[in-house]
């Protein structure tokens, strides 16, 4: 038997409590991860969905027990203890007022996210994508340690080898119009994103609605990627009508017109990976079911034939759309696939 690889994706319920301190942060992450690799049979990758890190940055302005109220409850007490401080901020350094609040907290925010995954990639020797947040591009340097390179904030993923390194960094593309853009986030670049090479393949990231851009998939089969993961958060009913096409539903919309449709016929795409997050964080409820896929013919279920099977390219789907999970599954190495 040729060599396998586990693919993981974590659908992480939100729980405000997880962000009231680094130090529960960490525990967290390391709990889901150390549960997606038990009995692996190889190298592992392991995906956290979109706006996993985005609390952190009211846990690191030291209002992370308002969380338990909701987001704006946890902005409101920022702006009480910091608007002075981001006026001054955005006046002497010549930026937008919202790039000045986010680079305030960006730095402290950035260290607990990447100390927590730092922690979990070395206790699992998985390959880790982090989710993602509302970041500035913070970088070190020796002379000034961590600090705020360029203040434009992007919704940002980052990729953490076995070891800890941070290998890659993915900024979403293309923004949804709500959230996103009432809150002042950046586009990244088509050009920037990356492929990175891991134990489990060549690995890409495509935020969200990034994965639902086939030209955005183009570049990573053109660039040689076989793994594609896609951390997702969305933000309606799994069981509403889906607005473009009503006669289906979201879910539906999500299985046959998503990630695995953006597959087919792909040179060198085989696999996957689709993290979504869910539960309650006001004012956004979150609902999806996490999957992994594979690069298969476009076929889906008939309305009778029961739920999706590895047949029609979903080789693992999360029991529900609301409760937490951890859909992982084992495949041949994408090397020794044909």
């Amino acid at each position: 038997m040729g060599s396998r690889v586990r693919l993981a994706a974590v659908q992480p319920r939100w729980r405000a409590e997880d962000y009231a301190s680094a130090e529960r942060f960490s525990d967290r992450v390391e709990e889901l991860a150390v549960r997606a690799v038990v009995g692996a049979p190889g190298p592992a990758l392991v995906a956290f969905p979109e706006l996993w890190a985005l609390p952190l940055l009211a846990t690191a302005g030291g209002v992370g027990e308002r969380l338990q109220d909701g987001l704006w409850a946890a902005v409101r007490a920022l702006l009480r203890r910091r608007g002075t401080r981001w006026t001054a901020l955005a006046l002497r350094r010549g930026w937008r007022w919202g790039d000045a609040a986010y680079a305030d907290l960006a730095v402290d925010a950035y260290a607990m996210w990447t100390a927590a995954f730092v922690r979990a990639a070395r206790a699992t020797g998985a390959t880790l994508v982090a989710g993602s947040g509302f970041f500035p591009t913070v970088a070190y340097e020796a002379a000034r340690g961590l600090h705020v390179v360029d203040p434009r904030v992007h919704n940002l993923a980052l990729v953490f080898a076995p070891n800890g390194a941070v290998v890659a960094r993915a900024p979403k593309v293309f923004l949804t119009d709500g959230l996103e853009r009432r809150v002042g986030l950046a586009r990244g670049r088509l050009e920037d994103l990356p492929v990175v090479a891991t134990p489990v393949g060549r690995v890409a990231v495509a935020v969200c609605l990034d994965g639902w851009y086939h030209h955005v998939i183009e570049r990573f089969d053109g660039l040689g990627a076989q793994v594609l993961v896609q951390p997702s958060a969305n933000a309606a009913s799994w069981a509403r009508p889906w607005p473009p096409d009503p006669g289906i539903d979201e879910g539906r919309a999500w299985l046959e017109r998503g990630l695995r449709a953006g597959l087919v016929g792909r040179v060198h795409l085989r696999y996957g990976v689709n993290p979504m997050l869910v539960g309650r964080l006001a004012p956004l409820e979150l609902e999806g079911r996490s999957t992994v896929v594979a690069r298969t013919a476009v076929t889906a279920p008939r309305p009778d034939a029961g739920d999706w099977t590895p047949a029609h390219g979903v080789l693992g789907i999360a029991a529900g759309p609301t409760d937490e999970d951890v859909v992982a599954v084992d495949v041949p190495h994408p090397d020794e696939v044909a």
